[in-house]
C-alpha cells in the first residue's frame, strides 16, 4: 500500500497497536468521518499527551455537524481523551463543549473529563450544566463538583438534591459528602426521605463522610422502622467509630419497638460495634452469641474478636464439649486437644500459669482422694512438697484439691490439682506457674475451678 493510499484509508487497528500517534493524529482529520472516529478511539486508548491539540481541535462543534452523527463520536471520544490523559491545557475546550455542544452525550463526557481534571476553572460551567435539560448532563456535573471539590459548588448541589432524576439527586449527595461542608447535614438527613432507595443510602454514605459532626443527626435517623436504612445507618457509624453511637447502638440491638427488625439488622449493629471497639458493648454482643441465626452469631464473634484485639473489655466464656462443663475468663487461651487423655491445653498471659484438663478412663474404682493419693505419690517423686489439701463434694461430684511447690534452683513453681469424680469419670484441672502469678490471677483458677463440671 503505498503512501497516499495509507493517507486516505490508514489502518487504524495497526496504528493503535504499533502506537503510530502522528498517523493517528492524521487520521483524526481524514475526510472519511469513520475513520475519524475510529482515530478517536484508538487516541482514547492510548492515552499519549502528544495527542492533546489534535484531540481539541477534534472536539470542537460547529452547528454544521449536526447533519453527520458520525461526528458525534468523534467528540464523544475526543472529551474522553482529553479526561483519560489529564492535561489541564483542555480545560477551556471542555468549558466550551459543556456549554455549546448540541449533544447531550458530548456534553456529559465534557462534563466527566473536567470532574477527572480537577480544576477550578471548570467549577463555573459545572454549575451552570446542573440546570442542564439532560440529566445525564446533570448527573456528570454533580460528579465532576464533587471530585473537584470547591466549596462554590456547595449551594448548586444543594439544589440539586431535589432534581427531578434520582440520579441527580443520588450523585448530589455523594458529591456533598466529598466536599464535606457541615453545613449539608440538615439537607442530607432531609433526603433519607427520599422516595429512591439509592438516593436514602448515598445521603447515609454522605454523612458518613462528613463524619462526627454528623453523628448527632445520624442517630436521629436510626430511630425508624424502615430496616434498610436503619442498616446502612449502623454501617456508616460503625465506620465513624464515634463513641456517642455505643449506647443507642446496645439499646436497639434486640428492641421489640421496631416493627421491621431482623436479623441484618442486628448483624449491622453487631459489626459497627466491633468497629467501634467500646468494652460496654461486651455483654450485649455475648448475649448476641446465642441469636438463632448463624448470621448474627457469626457478627458478634468477630465483633467480640475486635475488641479484644484491641485489649479491652473482659468477659466470660463458657466451654462445653458434652462431656464437661466450665467457664473462664477470655483473656485465657484454652485449646481443645484429640489426645482421650489431656482433653484441654491453655494458659494465661503468655503461659504465666499453664493449665490443662485431663481424663482418666480408668477410674471406676478409684475415688477422688485415693486418686489424689496417687499424685501425692508424684509429687514426692519430683521432690515437690505439698502445702495444703482438701476434699469436698462440689454439685455431686467427689473433689479434692492439692496444692504443692516444686523447687528448682532460685525459683519455685506452684502446683495446683483439683480432681473430680462422678460415676466412673474422673477428670483432673492441672495449674502450674510462679507463685506471684497464682496471686494476680487467683479469681480466674476461682472461677475455672468452681464453675467445672462433669456433664455425663
Amino acid at each position: 500500500m503505498d503512501s497516499i493510499e495509507q493517507e486516505f484509508n490508514p489502518d487504524i487497528e495497526l496504528m493503535e497497536e504499533s502506537k503510530d500517534v502522528d498517523g493517528l493524529i492524521r487520521a483524526l482529520k481524514n475526510e472519511d468521518y469513520l475513520i475519524r472516529k475510529d482515530a478517536a478511539i484508538s487516541l482514547k486508548r492510548l492515552g499519549d499527551e502528544r495527542t492533546v491539540g489534535a484531540l481539541i481541535e477534534s472536539l470542537k462543534y460547529e452547528s454544521w455537524q449536526d447533519e453527520f452523527t458520525v461526528l458525534i463520536a468523534v467528540r464523544e471520544n475526543s472529551a474522553e481523551a482529553l479526561g483519560i490523559i489529564g492535561d489541564k491545557i483542555a480545560v477551556p475546550a471542555l468549558i466550551e463543549t459543556l456549554l455549546v455542544d448540541s449533544d447531550e452525550e458530548v456534553r456529559w463526557k465534557a462534563a466527566a473529563a473536567l470532574g477527572r481534571l480537577k480544576d477550578d476553572r471548570g467549577v463555573d460551567a459545572l454549575i451552570t450544566a446542573l440546570n442542564d435539560v439532560s440529566w445525564a448532563v446533570r448527573r456528570n456535573a454533580t460528579i465532576a463538583l464533587g471530585d473537584i471539590g470547591n466549596e462554590k459548588g456547595y449551594e448548586p448541589l444543594l439544589n440539586s438534591l431535589t432534581d427531578s432524576d434520582w440520579h441527580v439527586r443520588k450523585y448530589a449527595a455523594i458529591a456533598l459528602g466529598k466536599i464535606g461542608d457541615e453545613r449539608a447535614i440538615k439537607p442530607l438527613v432531609n433526603t433519607l426521605k427520599d422516595t429512591d432507595s439509592d438516593v436514602r443510602w448515598k445521603s447515609v454514605m454522605a454523612l458518613g463522610k462528613i463524619g462526627k459532626p454528623a453523628v448527632g443527626e445520624l442517630l436521629k435517623s436510626f430511630d425508624t422502622d424502615d430496616w434498610q436504612l436503619r442498616s446502612q445507618i449502623a454501617v456508616v457509624l460503625g465506620k465513624i467509630k464515634d463513641e456517642r453511637a455505643v449506647e443507642p447502638l446496645i439499646d436497639s440491638l434486640y428492641n421489640s419497638r421496631y416493627k421491621n427488625q431482623n436479623k441484618y439488622v442486628r448483624g449491622r449493629i453487631i459489626e459497627a460495634l466491633g468497629n467501634i471497639g467500646d468494652e460496654r458493648a461486651v455483654d450485649a454482643l455475648i448475649n448476641a452469641l446465642d441469636d438463632q441465626y448463624i448470621y448474627v452469631r457469626i457478627k458478634a464473634e468477630e465483633a467480640l474478636k475486635k475488641i479484644q484485639a484491641l485489649g479491652k473489655g473482659s468477659w466470660i466464656v463458657n466451654f462445653e464439649n458434652g462431656e464437661i462443663s466450665f467457664e473462664y475468663p477470655n483473656k485465657w487461651e484454652i485449646i481443645e486437644t484429640t489426645d482421650d487423655k489431656k482433653v484441654i491445653i491453655g494458659g494465661v498471659a503468655n503461659n504465666s500459669i499453664h493449665f490443662s484438663i485431663n481424663r482418666n478412663e480408668e477410674a471406676e474404682d478409684i475415688s477422688a482422694e485415693e486418686f489424689a493419693e496417687i499424685l501425692k505419690n508424684v509429687f514426692m517423686m519430683q521432690n515437690s512438697s505439698i502445702t495444703s489439701e482438701m476434699g469436698f463434694i462440689s454439685r455431686g461430684m467427689e473433689t479434692y484439691i492439692l496444692v504443692g511447690e516444686n523447687p528448682h534452683g532460685s525459683s519455685v513453681t506452684k502446683i495446683m490439682i483439683v480432681a473430680y469424680k462422678k460415676k466412673d469419670m474422673l477428670y483432673y484441672l492441672w495449674f502450674a506457674g510462679e507463685p506471684d502469678n497464682f496471686e494476680i490471677f487467683n479469681d480466674d483458677v476461682d472461677l475455672i475451678v468452681d464453675s467445672f463440671k462433669i456433664l455425663t
